[in-house]
């Protein structure tokens, strides 16, 4: 459409003239257009004409669909699509607008939000962003995924993107840089693509990550190694045929195997978390061999990948990496790489139980993010994880084995070791799309109620049941589902590896300790001997053996046992194994001519039905 070079009344009366205008993209050419015809209009006497113009154009940019200004747009090279840059200039020379006469640099490289992330499970927003450096002759993009607060000031930016190597730098380049990327994201929401993501692995709202489609992975960077090792690589069949074969001989293989796949069951029966701890003093027994066998269930297996770490790591990290595992199992090798100088495990098996980490404040007085998990913990070690004097709370939620070097779990585990590492990932995938199909869940359910059952038949703890319950029901599926070969383990196979209910009961072995250390220490019991140390005395009867302890000595010997000194006199007592007075725990007993306040313990054997399966004594 061109206008005539002198226009008429009936030019501007018919609008044509206005319609004109509205079809120039060019601004200059626009505005120039505008004046002349002006000039036009006042000499045939239109009036109103530069009125009539800004009504028109606004009208029309209400009622057709946007057009962006081919000025104003994107012109990066091998772009995914073009953004509407408003007012900035963005091509491969970096992105800029004019501020009091000169440009202003938000970046000296292409840069540019490709896609928005909505967690499935935070509900939060992240966006992923794509740059690329000058020197970059192929135009191959990079691209991080940032939280959106990551964009919004000026100091946060500068931390996040600058260690990726992006130009950004403090002040007046960092605004800039913020404002552009806002206004990115602002104006082109309609061009920018939201999907919905995790930030872990395991059950959510759409289904089990990884292997869910549609869900893009936006975690930290700190576990994008983990995330990547949960992959298919190599053949089902070389490892279905190491698993059929230690399935043959070996039933320690046979339970963490089943346990590795138990681990995705424990949210869906509504369990607790749990250990399978394999441990033996000798070397060559096949404990790290057959925990790669269950972790390349789903995972690269090789030890001290970012999937199958040592325990040489801190609370905090083994809290992480289970809140990013969350259903998947999480496996940890080498016990002894937690042991303090003295030989001591220094790591907490109730707190990865527990199922969430620690609450953490923040430095503006709110909580941090909390990671939860509802999973199993496979591991390994020369020694038990847990030990006499733990409260039932750990003993209830670990199913240790002891591993014989003459009864090797794995026969030839050089070998074994070496096809693991390339060839796995597949049967997990397999398992969970069975899972996942209609009815497998109900049918689980109805399994794990049988198990238990019988499980509690076995004279163990509801925990210690739970557990059995939970790896004989995933042992029962992989059989049907992927093994075939009818070697489902059954409850007399597991039940051999579960405590009974007297030796998870902080009651009866804090008598028994206790009783030993009387033994140790019976010299200190024999007050007619007025030198040295004085732990109380010892009467002995034709019906009863009393011990007096010293109410200071036996404090400190629960200190020295972990045992909490008020719970274990409160159970003492109730079942009559102290003598009290009216109030309290204690009574007093003229011991070297002085009255001291006493445990009076009756020495004879803890009566054989006191259990106690689930408590936790109180500190």
């Amino acid at each position: 459409m061109t206008a005539p070079a002198s226009p008429d009344l009936r030019y501007f009366e018919s609008g044509e003239a206005f319609r004109y205008i509205g079809q120039i993209k060019d601004k200059f050419q626009q505005a120039m257009e505008e004046r002349r015809l002006g000039t036009a209009a006042k000499a045939v006497g239109f009036t109103g004409f530069y009125k009539i113009v800004q009504a028109y154009k606004k009208a029309n940019s209400e009622q057709s669909m946007k057009i962006i200004d081919m000025d104003n747009v994107s012109a990066f090279d091998v772009q995914p699509f073009e953004l509407n840059t408003k007012t900035w200039h963005a091509d491969e020379t970096g992105i800029w607008r004019y501020g009091r006469g000169e440009p202003v640099y938000a970046c000296t490289h292409p840069i540019m939000p490709v896609r928005l992330l909505r967690g499935v499970d935070t509900r939060q927003m992240k966006v992923e962003l794509y740059f690329r450096f000058s020197n970059n002759t192929k135009r191959e993009w990079e691209s991080i995924i940032v939280e959106m607060k990551d964009i919004a000031s000026a100091n946060n930016i500068v931390n996040r993107l600058s260690s990726v190597g992006i130009s950004v730098t403090s002040g007046e380049r960092a605004n800039a840089l913020v404002d552009y990327l806002r206004d990115m994201i602002d104006t082109n929401r309609d061009v920018i693509p939201e999907v919905k993501s995790v930030s872990r692995m395991g059950w959510n709202e759409e289904g089990f990550s990884p292997y869910t489609s549609g869900l893009l992975f936006d975690g930290a960077d700190r576990f994008r190694k983990v995330y990547n090792a949960i992959s298919q690589v190599g053949s089902m069949d070389a490892w279905m045929a190491e698993a059929l074969e230690a399935r043959t001989y070996s039933l320690v293989a046979r339970i963490v195997l089943a346990a590795s796949f138990a681990s995705v069951l424990v949210e869906p029966l509504g369990c607790l978390p749990f250990f399978v701890h394999l441990w033996g003093l000798e070397s060559g027994s096949g404990k790290t061999v057959t925990q790669m066998l269950a972790a390349a269930v789903w995972a690269n297996p090789a030890v001290g990948n970012p999937f199958f770490p040592t325990f040489k790591g801190t609370d905090v990290g083994f809290e992480l990496l289970a809140g990013f595992l969350h259903s998947l199992p999480l496996f940890l090798d080498d016990l002894q790489l937690k042991k303090d100088s003295k030989g001591k495990v220094i790591f907490s098996v109730y707190d990865l139980a527990s199922g969430a980490g620690k609450l953490r404040a923040n430095k503006e007085l709110g909580l941090n993010y909390t990671p939860e998990w509802k999973n199993c913990f496979i591991t390994s070690g020369e020694t038990p994880i847990v030990n006499e004097t733990d409260g039932a709370g750990a003993l209830n939620r670990v199913i240790e084995i002891e591993c014989m070097a003459d009864q090797n779990a794995i026969r030839d585990g050089h070998r074994t070791a070496n096809v693991l590492k390339e060839n796995y990932g597949w049967a997990g995938k397999v398992f969970i799309e069975k899972l996942s199909e209609d009815g497998a869940v109900d049918h689980a359910k109805a399994l794990y109620d049988d198990f238990f059952r019988a499980c509690m038949d076995n004279d163990t703890t509801s925990k210690q049941a739970m557990a059995a319950a939970v790896v004989l029901v995933a042992d029962k599926l992989a059989t049907d589902w992927i093994f075939h070969d009818g070697r489902a383990l059954t409850v007399a196979e597991i039940g051999r590896f579960l405590k009974e209910r007297s030796a998870v009961s902080l009651v009866a072995r804090g008598y028994d300790i206790l009783c030993d250390w009387i033994s140790e220490n019976v010299n200190k019991f024999q007050p007619e001997k007025e030198i040295g140390e004085c732990y109380g005395m010892i009467e002995t009867g034709a019906d009863h053996n009393t011990a007096y302890i010293n109410r200071t000595a036996f404090n400190r010997f629960c200190a020295e046992n972990e045992l909490p000194p008020k719970g274990l006199l409160s159970h003492l007592r109730s079942q009559n194994l102290i003598e009290t007075g009216e109030r309290g725990y204690t009574k007093t007993k003229r011991i070297r001519g002085v009255n001291t306040n006493c445990v009076w313990l009756r020495m004879e054997n803890p009566d054989e039905n006191l259990q106690n399966d689930d408590f936790d004594l109180p500190l």
